[in-house]
């Protein structure tokens, strides 16, 4: 079977939520440098602390550049008879396989900006966690929730046979 790729909105989402952190990170920074060089003995560590910010706003920069596009093709999910399989990562690829029979419930969420956007998350609860499948346009969601809903009540009426 192949892989079902997420909705390329998703991209946008990620790279808000990114830069929000980018500016929020730069303010805290920013801030910091400030009372560092406003302060008497903490003046001969500036030049430490310019180097600290610029480490972590060129990160958060990759971060909000390279990231998602990385991210986007690892990216993946298949829904069969029998198990949901999810795949993520950037650099280590996580295979999650979900029995159908173990699915407890099923919630579908969005944030602000995936509202606006129009994707949603998937969140598949077991006895063991929950598991996302992010970027789902919103109308393929609910189709998809209902699926899996079938599936399960197909599953266990089978079992209690």
């Amino acid at each position: 079977m192949e892989y079902q790729k997420l909705d390329s909105r998703i991209l946008i989402s990620w790279r808000i939520v990114r830069l929000i952190s980018l500016v929020i990170v730069g303010l805290i920074l920013t801030v910091a440098l400030i009372i560092m060089s406003r302060v008497t003995f903490l003046e001969a560590y500036l030049i430490y602390g310019y180097i600290v910010a610029g480490i972590i706003l060129s990160y958060m920069l990759l971060g909000l550049f390279l990231y998602p596009a990385i991210e986007y093709r690892q990216w993946g999910y298949i829904i069969s008879d029998d198990r949901v399989e999810i795949r993520h990562g950037i650099f280590l690829i996580k295979i999650t396989v979900i029995p159908i029979v173990r699915i407890q419930h099923i919630t579908i969420s969005q944030g602000p900006i995936n509202r606006r956007l129009g994707i949603s998350t998937i969140n598949v609860h077991t006895a063991s966690g929950v598991f996302a499948i992010e970027g789902i346009s919103s109308e393929e969601a609910s189709a998809m929730a209902e699926m899996l809903k079938s599936k399960l009540y197909i599953r266990l009426e089978n079992n209690e046979k």
